[in-house]
């Protein structure tokens, strides 16, 4: 059964939302076809926009959970799916955050080639990015990301979920049938 309007509504607080959202896109976007972007794309391109950008953000939450700004980049090079968090933070009214990937974005712009076939110059990643300025340019940026994410630990970048699609109920679901 999809989402509903109404059970964004009358979801009782922010962890039981996030619940609702988080089964609603694992049906979805299945965890198979996560893993090739073939099969994802087409099926992210017909999510509600609201979805797509919480799955939008998703990988991202993970590399500031694990890593910071710059590794993430090393992580996930494709341009499509770096456009898909761009897009997504922005969705997601995350405009700090948006701001600064889109800036470390245009910063790899010129070594994406060598990150998609991780030609690294015979550098291990964190000494490559170190010595191409990206650890540099990232680590006041992670500070920024990370006190955002402090707010909710448990939840990270995913803290934005809930309150956007209490905002947004709308763009939160698969159009409902009308009788």
């Amino acid at each position: 059964m999809a989402l509903t309007v109404e059970q964004i509504r009358v979801a009782k607080d922010d962890n039981a939302l996030f619940e609702l959202l988080s089964i609603e896109l694992d049906q979805l976007l299945p965890e198979g076809v996560r893993e090739e972007w073939s099969s994802y794309a087409p099926r992210l391109a017909k999510l509600p926009r609201g979805l797509r950008a919480m799955a939008g953000i998703y990988f991202f939450n993970t590399s500031m959970a694990m890593d910071d700004l710059a590794w993430h980049f090393t992580n996930q090079n494709d341009e499509r799916e770096l456009a898909e968090t761009l897009n997504g933070l922005r969705e997601l009214e995350m405009l700090e955050i948006s701001g600064n990937f889109e800036k470390m974005w245009k910063f790899f712009k010129p070594h994406m080639n060598a990150l998609q076939v991780l030609d690294l110059r015979g550098k291990e990643r964190h000494k490559w990015l170190k010595e191409i300025g990206a650890q540099q340019l990232a680590d006041p940026m992670n500070k920024e990301i990370w006190k955002y994410c402090e707010q909710n630990p448990d939840l990270r970048l995913l803290t934005s979920w809930p309150s956007y699609a209490r905002k947004y109920p709308e763009r939160c679901v698969v159009a409902e049938a009308t009788s």
